[in-house]
């Protein structure tokens, strides 16, 4: 067979055989082009690895691919099998090498198997896991899902970061009956995702899939999320707002799971627990004697809490006819629809506002009085409270189930003490009054905008002045 060259490739044809028909080069050795019936022309390698194995190597199909192309590449592949290469082998490798998808498959099966390892070497909570397929499936398979892992760059991360921030993977999807799929964007959303892929791709290199992380090194957005405090004024109008509710639900407006909520809602304000240890407390995590709570999962683990009286007066409220203390129905699960329930006590606080407003001849305000508070934000109030009243750090762990770094901070978070218990009832207490008008507004200073006056407006004090009025006083 002479020189393979585009005349003759134009006119070559197969024999009949069903594999096709080959045609070799004259000049270079191990290099052909293969004629399938349909008329179909590849171009190939043949080689003997170092094993002493025949492999063969296809280089693409003719057309998109010129012979002279074609001739270069197979130089270049048989150049690697004299430097005792096995470029079969290296190809064989890239198709089976896992996509990230995949890598996130294999991933979430050890997690949930408890072979992936959280906090304190233990394996990770339902909880967390629902959370880590969730932002899977939400984000990192629609961006990155395709790529081969072992081939992802850091710009594939940075391009992926880029994406999330913008609202590419951004949607909302209806499910079912009162039932929505919302994923939104932002900074927020991309730091903690970030952190998921980083420790997918770390399980990768301890697993032998991948050889490094690229997420390693990629910056991530400071965490700008508000640690806002309730006033004495906002604490008295989330009070008013859920009688408000409480008395719809005298008139039957109201099913009885949202007056379940609005019973969780006074706890979390008066105990400072997470909504989740909320949802989920069980009457066999609540002491006898209204002394603590022994939570048997946060996010740190098992936790023994100090409960004060105005928390376990809301627990001492309720009927024991679940398992969990917060349950609508008969054997049912804790509650699960406190962030709804929270929106609307937001929206009555934002209509008492307005319409105290239009009693005294002014504009309703522009925004509710509790907008831009969270749930989470009564459990930030909670350890504010605490530090107001003069509650060490170590107390207001102990109070808030943080644990503390140290030998020391291992001994004082393991027990509830009459200390803790004294702390919990004067926190506890003074929210309560708080909630009922009986106490001034925080004596926390909130800061005002001073903006620009004219010469004729008087100059209010300054922060200094009120603090040392406010002392004397």
């Amino acid at each position: 067979m002479p020189k393979l060259t585009k005349r003759l490739v134009d006119g070559l044809e197969s024999a009949g055989e069903k594999t096709g028909t080959l045609f070799w080069d004259s000049e270079l050795k191990g290099f052909a082009v293969r004629v399938l019936p349909s008329g179909r022309k590849t171009f190939v390698v043949k080689f003997r690895a170092r094993s002493g194995r025949q492999r063969w190597l296809k280089l693409g199909a003719y057309g998109p691919l010129t012979v002279e192309r074609a001739r270069a590449l197979a130089k270049m592949e048989l150049a690697k099998v004299v430097e005792g290469q096995d470029p079969a082998s290296d190809r064989d490798g890239r198709r089976e090498a896992v996509t990230v998808s995949q890598l996130c498959d294999l991933y979430m099966e050890a997690a949930n198997a408890g072979l992936v390892l959280g906090r304190k070497g233990t394996p990770k909570k339902a909880s967390t896991l629902s959370t880590d397929q969730s932002r899977i499936d939400a984000r990192i398979k629609p961006l990155l899902g395709q790529l081969k892992a072992r081939e992802v760059k850091r710009a594939d991360i940075e391009q992926f970061k880029a994406g999330v921030v913008t609202g590419k993977t951004a949607r909302d999807k209806k499910l079912g009956f009162r039932s929505r799929s919302i994923v939104k964007g932002g900074k927020g959303a991309i730091t903690r995702t970030l952190g998921l892929l980083g420790a997918i791709f770390a399980w990768g290199v301890d697993n032998g899939h991948v050889s490094t992380n690229p997420v390693r090194g990629v910056r991530r957005f400071a965490d700008t999320q508000k640690k806002a405090l309730l006033t004495g004024e906002q604490y008295r109008l989330l009070a008013e707002s859920l009688h408000v509710l409480e008395r719809k639900r005298d008139r039957n407006d109201q099913p009885l799971h949202n007056l379940i909520g609005i019973a969780g809602i006074r706890f979390i304000t008066v105990s400072g627990v997470r909504r989740g240890e909320c949802e989920k407390l069980g009457w066999n995590e609540v002491d006898a004697n209204g002394n603590c709570v022994a939570l048997e999962e946060t996010k740190t683990g098992f936790s023994l809490r100090p409960l004060g009286r105005a928390a376990f007066a809301v627990v001492d409220g309720l009927d024991a006819i679940s398992d969990f203390v917060f349950a609508a129905e008969p054997e049912g699960a804790g509650s699960k629809g406190l962030p709804g329930l929270w929106r609307t006590v937001q929206n009555t606080a934002r209509q008492l506002a307005a319409t105290a407003a239009e009693e005294q001849g002014e504009a309703p305000p522009e925004t509710g009085p509790l907008d831009g508070l969270t749930l989470h934000s009564l459990r930030h109030s909670f350890a504010g409270i605490a530090e107001e009243l003069g509650a060490s750090l170590p107390t207001i762990a102990a109070l808030l189930g943080h644990r503390l770094g140290g030998v020391t901070g291992g001994y004082i978070l393991k027990r509830v003490d009459v200390l803790l218990v004294d702390a919990a009832d004067r926190i506890a207490d003074h929210i309560a009054m708080l909630m009922r008008g009986e106490l001034p507004t925080s004596h926390i200073v909130q800061f005002q905008p001073r903006g620009r006056m004219s010469s004729g407006t008087a100059r209010p004090g300054t922060a200094t002045q009120e603090i040392i009025e406010r002392e004397a006083a």
